[in-house]
């Protein structure tokens, strides 16, 4: 399985889908490798630690986590399934920004931006990485937010703990969002 077909395996399974595979997750989100193994081998996927270690240590994405023993592994970040990851609230850059498709932009700017299907708003700390987000989802717009002002009024703010880059919050209400002029 080449990188990028295992990194979105792994995204699917341990963000969205475990049970896709039978795989168990705690509540913290974490699986076992040797399990995961298991499972995708059973579901006819070939993968083995050191396919794992690649695309944790040569992904330009940081999606995945490792326990310090190497025995588990969860998803740092993008769940569509409940799990607690943990994350302790922490102060935002002055400003984050979203990219998302032209077509979302007037629906956000009325009702600000919702988590969705997910668990929370990912916000990105560069407008070059807001704009490879917008961009899987059509001509990207990007967003400014003002997330300092947001979290000194009482918002909780989350860091990604594989993806430093990425930020997280559950609803960024419309008062605290700009369109980027380009």
């Amino acid at each position: 399985m080449d990188s990028t077909a295992l990194s979105k395996f792994l995204s699917y399974v341990l963000r969205h889908h475990p049970e896709a595979i039978g795989l168990e997750l705690d509540e913290n989100g974490w699986a076992k490798v040797s399990e995961l193994i298991k499972k995708a081998k059973e579901d006819g996927r070939y993968i083995d630690r050191n396919a794992i270690r690649d695309i944790m240590q040569n992904s330009s994405k940081q999606r995945f986590i490792l326990s310090s023993d190497g025995k588990y592994i969860r998803a740092g970040y993008g769940h569509s399934i409940d799990v607690d990851l943990q994350l302790k609230p922490k102060t935002p850059p002055e400003k984050l920004y979203h990219g998302t498709a032209r077509n979302n932009v007037a629906s956000i700017l009325e009702n600000g931006l919702q988590a969705q299907s997910r668990n929370f708003v990912h916000l990105s700390t560069t407008v070059d990485e807001a704009r490879n987000v917008g961009g899987r989802h059509g001509e990207p717009v990007i967003l400014l937010i003002f997330s300092r002002r947001m979290s000194c009024e009482g918002y909780d703010f989350f860091q990604s703990e594989s993806e430093k880059s990425i930020w997280l919050t559950s609803y960024v209400p419309n008062p605290y969002i700009d369109q980027l002029k380009k």
